[in-house]
């Protein structure tokens, strides 16, 4: 009896969509390296795994124009689709030329307009689109626990930058995403940008980045990621063979 095999390393499943600001952007891969079979009798079928990344509250033009006292639903959604795998998120933060955001003072400014709203998707929210926020009112509701900063906390762990690249960011999902666990088959990174409406000339000159060459405006892109779980012995292994098949080298 002859068997043959297909490569030499184990099953490794990956996969990724991305979603930018301005609009969808595709992004997916998948890789398997391991089959075997032996005439009828051995059939090998390889595990799949599969996620859809969109922005349910987030409507097209909802990103221009933006002024102190703006408030958006921006609402990166993870769903698994099929299988079971650890994921995570990826942001960046572009200029309006389309390079990385790399002045940290900017970096800082831009994620201080997002934040997670833990009554989200279940009306009435703590951060409503018809309402108007000072920066204080919005640590104020911080520090009442009732939203997160940038991320949203109970999901997700902060999981460094791109080494050279602070503006990109890592956040891996708490939990295995499974497809079949409705408690852990959705995942949302954050749910509002809020620009404060007592920020003055200084904060908006920064946010909105017009130096030369860089182009007016910032662009969030967000690239969401998943591994396989079956036959990885944890997360941080998981995590370490993502960065291997994706080529990220991460900082604290």
């Amino acid at each position: 009896m002859t068997r043959k095999l297909i490569a030499d390393r184990r099953a490794l499943a990956v996969a990724g969509l991305a979603l930018a600001l301005a609009g969808a952007v595709a992004w997916a891969v998948t890789a398997a390296f391991f089959t075997d079979s032996d005439e009828v009798e051995n059939t090998f079928t390889l595990g799949r795994i599969g996620i859809d990344l969109d922005e349910p509250g987030w409507e097209d033009g909802d990103g221009l124009d933006l002024v102190p006292g703006s408030v958006r639903v921006k609402d990166p959604t993870v769903t698994a689709t099929e299988g079971a795998g650890f994921m995570r998120v990826r942001m960046e933060l572009h200029d309006g030329a389309g390079g990385l955001i790399t002045d940290q003072a900017r970096i800082d400014l831009v994620l201080a307009t997002l934040f997670h709203d833990r009554a989200y998707p279940t009306p009435p929210p703590n951060i409503s689109t018809s309402g108007t926020y000072t920066a204080a009112d919005l640590a104020a509701l911080v520090a009442a626990g009732r939203v997160y900063e940038v991320y949203n906390q109970d999901d997700f762990t902060y999981a460094g930058h791109e080494a050279g690249s602070p503006g990109v960011t890592y956040y891996n999902y708490n939990h295995i995403f499974d497809v079949d666990d409705p408690e852990h088959s959705k995942a949302v990174l954050f749910t509002n940008a809020v620009v404060p409406i007592d920020w003055g000339p200084a904060e908006t000159a920064l946010l909105q980045g017009a130096a030369p060459g860089t182009g007016p405006g910032y662009r969030v892109v967000m690239t969401a990621e998943a591994i396989q779980s079956a036959e990885m012995p944890g997360a941080e292994a998981a995590f370490a063979a993502l960065d291997e098949a994706t080529g990220v080298v991460r900082v604290p």
